[in-house]
């Protein structure tokens, strides 16, 4: 890289982070400026981070795309006052000046997506584009047509397309969070929590496995990226599972369905929290708690997985190191925790999540001081900066060209119509929320679980809702369970083939057929296949009633994720015969079915069924001894 190149992008990412610490610390600007100015500096350090020293004019093209993108910005920006309070949003014709521009904003800035994400997400967009200008379509798709200028007034001069919720949350929390995760992970808080796992359940049978499992869960949660989680963690544990006998792809199959579940991890998931806070209106502390129970069901279910997995491939503990302690790791870096906890203090005090954040970033810099081991030094600053600019960017970008779906959708009230005619079309809850999995998951193939989930906010989540209530479910958990049912397949999406953005990097490092990685992480990620369904059809696993009916219900749930894995993995165990996996689908079924009798029957089932396990295994351990 040139040395102006470099100096440039420094710049880009020091203007970013100070602008959105600044509006952390002391409120954001207008709406306006703070979307603007987050938009503009993004595609700024994404054009030029996307030039090649060396390479041929046309392949330059991203700096004038950005440049185009930037000047419409600045224009809008200058403007601001004439958009909101002189004129008429959807009935002041455009000016020639405002075609052109919205016209230049809208094809730069797609353009700009498909080279960061690939072409599916723009794809959709020039789809519903198109849409709008061909009336007359049959059933529910009919409409009288709509105007170029209305569909560029919609989507560049109002809020209601790429300026719109998705931009706003990316400009007013998604970048402070990612600020915070690149400053956590350049402090060595990784590093210190892949070492406390390892101490903690790396000496068990599978342990390098297990340790994927921790550290992952809690990186994920502050990266807010599967893809970037597997590289991080990966990098350490996918080696030490394929050196204690693992086999390559399972290896990579645990390192991507564990990270693939570091968004769905309390405090931070990803960002997805602070979204779901934006449309709900659901205190984002109240979402974060909600969220745990499920998350933990998640993890237990592949901790099991990686528990038979290591059985079956005769995967021994592996000792662990004389002379550690869980508190000679925490003496020596312990404190770089305590910005987390600062964090989550400041968020339980009621204070705003872009103050808290903020607070937490100088925070990492000012404790990290401490120990002159750990001092992050000025160049350790600027390659956080750096790092977080890349991540801003993306997100950025999709997150505006994802606001052009939203943009549409509600110009054409083809949210409405949709939720409509699936109610016609579905009988029962069962088949309606199938049918919404599936959509879930086509719709997150090739873009950030945030973005996917979004784009759903228009789709599918009226459409759960519909269902949902239709079942008898009041309207405020059923709003409540469809925002949570769409989330979990919007994270899943980048797990699941064939567009498994986290098994493929997971597939990389551990050098092994991505599809068969992706597979396996599936697999090994089961219970996150059916955790929706049963928080759709048992509120109280949301903690939605009374605390001993939800203190019941996770027992079941708990008791069913074990019987479901043990009938999915318990093959080719010397204690596990087959009509034991049968037993294990019957228990599952029982103990998730929506009633009490049943779940009861099923948890007596689980009982015996479990004694007679247990003593089978101890004959064939006391055979082998």
């Amino acid at each position: 890289m040139s040395p102006v190149r470099s100096i440039g992008l420094q710049a880009i990412a020091l203007s970013l982070g100070l602008f959105h610490l600044y509006s952390g610390l002391f409120g954001s600007f207008d709406a306006s400026i703070q979307r603007g100015v987050h938009l503009a500096l993004a595609v700024a350090f994404f054009a030029l981070n996307s030039l090649r020293d060396g390479a041929p004019w046309f392949n330059r093209s991203s700096l004038v795309l950005g440049l185009a993108v930037i000047a419409t910005i600045a224009w809008r920006m200058s403007e601001h006052i004439y958009l909101t309070s002189e004129r008429f949003e959807f009935v002041s014709p455009l000016t020639p000046l405002e075609l052109g521009l919205g016209a230049v904003f809208v094809l730069a800035i797609l353009e700009l997506c498909r080279r960061a994400i690939g072409w599916v997400l723009p794809a959709l967009v020039l789809v519903l584009f198109v849409y709008c200008f061909v009336p007359g379509l049959p059933g529910l798709l009919k409409h009288s047509g709509y105007s170029l200028g209305l569909l560029l007034d919609v989507q560049f001069l109002t809020y209601a397309g790429a300026f719109g919720i998705p931009l706003s949350v990316s400009a007013s929390y998604i970048a402070l969070f990612i600020i915070f995760g690149a400053f956590m992970e350049r402090s060595g808080l990784g590093a210190l929590i892949i070492d406390l796992a390892n101490h903690a359940v790396g000496h068990y049978r599978g342990g390098p496995a297990k340790v994927a499992v921790l550290a992952s869960a809690f990186t994920g949660t502050i990266s807010g990226s599967a893809p970037a989680n597997v590289m991080t963690t990966g990098a350490l544990t996918i080696p030490l599972m394929k050196k204690t006998g693992y086999p390559a792809h399972w290896a990579g199959a645990i390192e991507a369905a564990a990270s693939t579940g570091g968004i769905l991890m309390p405090p931070i998931m990803g960002a997805i929290a602070f979204l779901m806070a934006q449309y709900t209106g659901i205190p984002y502390l109240t979402i974060a708690t909600i969220a745990l129970v499920p998350a933990l069901f998640y993890f237990l279910g592949i901790f099991l997985a990686v528990h038979w997995a290591a059985i079956r491939h005769d995967v021994r503990p592996v000792p662990r190191a004389e002379g550690s302690s869980a508190w000679a790791i925490l003496k020596a870096r312990g404190h770089l925790i305590l910005p987390v906890v600062i964090l989550i203090g400041l968020l339980i005090e009621g204070f705003s999540p872009q103050y808290a954040v903020s607070y937490s970033i100088l925070a990492v810099i000012v404790l990290s001081w401490l120990k002159p081991s750990t001092a992050m030094r000025f160049q350790d600053i600027r390659d956080a900066l750096v790092n977080a600019a890349g991540a801003i960017a993306f997100v950025a970008l999709t997150t505006a060209v994802a606001g052009m779906v939203v943009g549409v959708f509600e110009m054409t009230g083809l949210s409405l119509s949709f939720a409509q005619e699936a109610n016609t079309y579905v009988v029962g809850l069962l088949s309606g929320l199938i049918l919404t999995m599936v959509v879930s998951i086509v719709l997150g193939m090739g873009v950030p679980p945030s973005v996917s989930y979004i784009v759903q906010i228009a789709v599918t989540i009226p459409i759960v809702i519909g269902f949902l209530k239709a079942s008898g479910m009041d309207p405020a958990t059923a709003m409540l369970i469809a925002h949570f049912f769409v989330m979990y397949y919007a994270s899943l999406a980048v797990l699941t083939p064939p567009d498994a953005l986290a098994s493929i990097a997971a597939a990389g490092l551990a050098q092994a057929p991505v599809m068969k990685t992706a597979i396996y992480a599936t697999r090994v990620a089961f219970v996150a296949f059916i955790v929706p369904f049963l928080f759709a059809y048992k509120p109280t696993l949301l903690l939605q009633g009374a605390p001993l009916e939800v203190a019941i219900d996770i027992a079941f749930a708990v008791v069913a994720v074990i019987a479901g894995s043990v009938a999915l993995e318990g093959y080719r165990i010397a204690w596990f015969r087959s009509i034991d996996r049968v037993v294990g689908v019957l228990v599952a079924i029982g103990c998730a079915y929506p009633d009490h009798t049943a779940n009861t029957l099923a948890a007596l089932l689980a009982v015996v069924w479990g004694s007679r396990i247990f003593a089978r295994y101890r004959r064939v351990t006391l055979a082998v001894s």
